[in-house]
């Protein structure tokens, strides 16, 4: 499999600069970075970033519109990558069975049915979130019931 493009599914502390540092390094890669929330794209697209690490806007200056894009478009860009990351808030339950204690994983769920829905290749699933042991055979079981004749997914955990 030959990886020309990239996606992240969540903008937020660990999917923006994960994937600005992987447009950085791997030039011939479009990588983008998508995420429902539009306040927080725009934020990726203009001059004050939503985050700070030391060295980010210098690194997202240099790549942005070249080979790193952020955007709300996510059917598109899951439907167009070759791997896609999962990069989403996973917070403490409030509800249920482990409530106060467990990782609610309702928002990497809900990424992975997208991602069976949109997609219309073979792909490689990353899930790079805060979640628990197993959270990628969860992210496999969803893909595996949801996907379509021919299209094989490949979920690494990261």
């Amino acid at each position: 499999m030959t990886v020309e493009r990239i996606c992240c599914v969540g903008a937020g502390y660990v999917g923006g600069p994960t994937c600005t540092v992987i447009a950085s390094n791997c030039p011939d890669i479009r990588v983008c970075v998508v995420d429902s929330n539009a306040e927080r794209i725009a934020k990726w697209n203009s001059d004050e970033l939503p985050i700070y690490e030391p060295g980010l806007d210098d690194i997202v200056r240099k790549c942005r519109g070249t080979n790193l894009f952020f955007s709300n478009n996510i059917q598109e860009e899951i439907e167009k990558a070759d791997i896609i990351f999962i990069s989403v808030n996973t917070p403490t339950k409030t509800f249920g069975f482990g409530k106060g204690k467990a990782a609610d994983l309702q928002n990497l769920e809900h990424v992975a049915r997208l991602i069976a829905n949109y997609s219309n290749k073979s792909k490689i699933v990353v899930e790079k979130s805060t979640v628990p042991v197993r959270a990628a055979e969860s992210i496999n079981r969803i893909l595996t019931a949801n996907t379509r004749p021919g299209i094989r997914f490949d979920v690494l955990s990261n």
